[in-house]
């Protein structure tokens, strides 16, 4: 496999899947996110016991409120995910060609590229979460720490779903190189 495909292959494949992931990710947690703050407030400024009249309204604000938290999360979602997507392919591309190329032991190839890619992921998207805080909040009153706290849980969660797509760029790679003859260990990579 020669650079050039190795790298363009692995970037395309992690943009693709990084929009994908980003995408679903987004719209998940903006469905969740809105409903959670819907009820937050609910609990809040609502009289207790809600009465059964209150019933048909409410369920119609969780359909609204997820339908809209699901678009403004996957247009969120869509660009970041790309983005890391894009960086997590190149930086498997380098790294594989420059520690892993040929490849003799593709467990350790798997796991590092995994560990690569919850660490850029779980970074890239964290910071991008804060980022989306800072700009949508009123800065004099913004809770940095709350905000910190509240940005790692989806961080945490993209990375992991980072570490689970990085098996098919690696899979991708070492079915390449078993096809070429350049894996050293080839039992290994069946492992």
């Amino acid at each position: 496999m020669t650079t050039t495909r190795l790298l363009f292959g692995a970037t395309w494949r992690g943009g693709g899947l990084g929009l994908v992931a980003g995408a679903m990710g987004g719209a998940t947690y903006g469905a969740l996110f809105a409903n959670a703050m819907f009820f937050i407030g609910f609990i809040t400024e609502s009289q207790l016991p809600p009465e059964l009249k209150d019933a048909p309204g409410a369920i119609a604000a969780v359909v609204i409120l997820a339908f809209i938290g699901s678009v403004m999360g996957a247009m969120f979602g869509m660009p970041v995910g790309a983005l890391v997507g894009l960086l997590d392919g190149l930086l498997i591309g380098i790294v594989t060609r420059l520690f892993f190329f040929p490849l003799r032991d593709a467990k350790i190839y798997r796991r590092v590229m995994a560990l690569i890619c919850f660490i850029v992921t779980a970074s890239a998207s964290w910071v991008g979460f804060m980022l989306i805080w800072i700009f949508l909040s009123n800065q004099g009153k913004a809770n940095f720490t709350v905000f910190s706290l509240i940005s790692a849980i989806p961080a945490l969660i993209a990375g992991v779903a980072a570490t689970l797509l990085s098996r098919v760029i690696a899979r991708w790679y070492e079915r390449g190189a078993r096809s070429e003859g350049r894996m050293e260990t080839p039992s290994e990579a069946t492992q």
